[in-house]
């Protein structure tokens, strides 16, 4: 069994630069239809877009660690589990690259930052 961690931290005003000038675009190239739908529901869209966003890179450093290189946003996929805590989802070429792994991720935000942390354990 071999760990690893990641993290990341998404400055909130940035996202909304980002968002401002590139639109819905954007929003398509990082999120799948699922997260997108998720993150529309929530009063503080940017809060969870910018979640989303820090946990994607933070479990994508901690596969990184385990040897998957070339993943794209959408072959990591964070949602709320069955406890409503995040859960991620891999995509079956993320699988390929790494089999046999569980993810747990915790997501944080303020008005200014979202903060996620993965912990990736190879079986």
């Amino acid at each position: 069994m071999r760990v690893a961690v990641g993290t990341d931290i998404v400055d909130i005003e940035r996202l909304r630069g980002l968002v401002a000038r590139w639109g819905q675009k954007f929003l398509n190239r990082v999120l799948t239809p699922r997260e997108w739908q998720y993150c529309r529901s929530k009063a503080n869209f940017l809060q969870s877009v910018a979640g989303r966003i820090a946990s994607k890179e933070a479990v994508y450093k901690a596969l990184y660690q385990h040897g998957a290189s070339g993943l794209s946003w959408k072959n990591i996929e964070v949602l709320d589990g069955p406890t409503k805590a995040p859960a991620v989802h891999i995509s079956a070429k993320a699988i390929e690259l790494i089999p046999e792994v569980e993810i747990a991720i915790s997501i944080s935000h303020t008005d200014k930052h979202a903060i996620a942390v993965a912990y990736v354990e190879k079986l």
